[in-house]
């Protein structure tokens, strides 16, 4: 377990690890400009934030203003009360992008010294850290192999402790659990959560049940917008009971012919478990509908009812709705 040290900070009256106020971010100009980020207000309290989106959202722009990876175009943005982008704002996090460069000739404990150094470490205390990481990732043995013979897990690894050699006070994680299997999704997560103990995270995943395994507060974002921020306990009371359950021996036919009904506002396969879940226009046609629904395609009705809500029902309502604020 990594231990959380006594340290000496200048006094502050922070309140968010992250916050920001009409953040905005704009790419091109004139007739041609793009706003990606669209003046977002984000506040992230301690503990372990997530932050969703489809595809082209604006989370992965967000993330790369906060951490000072590209310009704000307007607004402001601040971690733990300083300007993100400087100096004194990047000694206080560490950052995994979704898709991170190693140097793959160098050897694990090698890689995380030369990040420990570019952090302010000297070699020694971050030779020290390097290999107290490594014993907490589990690849204490691996460590004196290059980084290129490395699985997909134990580079996610040595990506997170590079991120923490320096001990930042914040954990910024972009699809930290990306490309792996379920053994290796499994232990990150279960890592992130010890490490939430003493150091807050702020993490970006398209895997809904993982963020809701992880998460006390969640952020979701839109077309560059925010569209719900709050916490999960407080997101499912405002959700439950919208989206129907049902589950048939024919279940893509029946999908076929929901997503042709002009009662149906979005219909779709849970991939969980594959059942059909619907969100209706009209609820009362639906439920009358469906009986008939059945017949029609000479189907075996297994289930049909409102389940409990979900992280991933909430998600696809929110967008399926067009990303109305609630």
């Amino acid at each position: 377990m990594i231990k959380k040290e006594k340290v000496t900070e200048r006094k502050t009256d922070f309140k968010y690890e992250i916050w920001s106020n009409e953040l905005q971010k704009i790419y091109g100009k004139k007739d041609k400009a793009f706003e990606a980020v669209k003046k977002i207000n984000l506040r992230v309290e301690p503990g372990i934030h997530g932050f969703l989106g489809p595809n082209g959202a604006g989370k992965t722009t967000t993330m790369s203003m906060l951490v000072g990876a590209i310009s704000i175009t307007s607004g402001e943005a601040k971690i733990r009360n300083e300007d993100a982008g400087s100096v004194a704002a990047r000694r206080l996090f560490g950052f995994l992008p979704q898709d991170p460069v190693f140097y793959n000739h160098m050897t694990g404990e090698d890689y995380l010294i030369y990040m420990g150094k570019l952090g302010g470490l000297h070699k020694t205390e971050a030779r020290k850290r390097a290999q107290e990481l490594c014993a907490y990732f589990d690849i204490f043995d691996d460590r004196v192999r290059p980084i290129g013979e490395y699985s997909g897990g134990m580079k996610q690894k040595i990506g997170i402790a590079a991120a923490l050699i320096h001990k930042p006070k914040l954990l910024i994680l972009d699809e930290p659990t990306a490309n792996l299997d379920p053994i290796g999704r499994a232990s990150i997560i279960e890592k992130i959560k010890e490490i939430s103990k003493t150091v807050s995270v702020f993490v970006s995943s398209h895997i809904l049940s993982e963020i809701e395994q992880m998460c006390d507060r969640v952020t979701m974002i839109n077309n560059g917008e925010i569209v719900i921020s709050d916490t999960l306990k407080n997101i499912k009371k405002k959700y439950i009971g919208n989206t129907y359950q049902l589950d048939t021996n024919k279940n893509q036919e029946i999908l076929q012919s929901l997503e042709k009904k002009d009662y149906v506002q979005k219909a779709w396969i849970k991939e969980e478990d594959e059942t059909v879940q619907v969100i209706p226009k009209d609820a009362d046609r639906l439920q009358t509908e469906i009986p008939k629904l059945i017949l029609d395609n000479k189907a075996i009705m297994y289930s049909f009812h409102i389940p409990e809500v979900s992280l991933q029902d909430i998600f696809m309502e929110v967008y399926a709705l067009g990303g109305s604020k609630k």
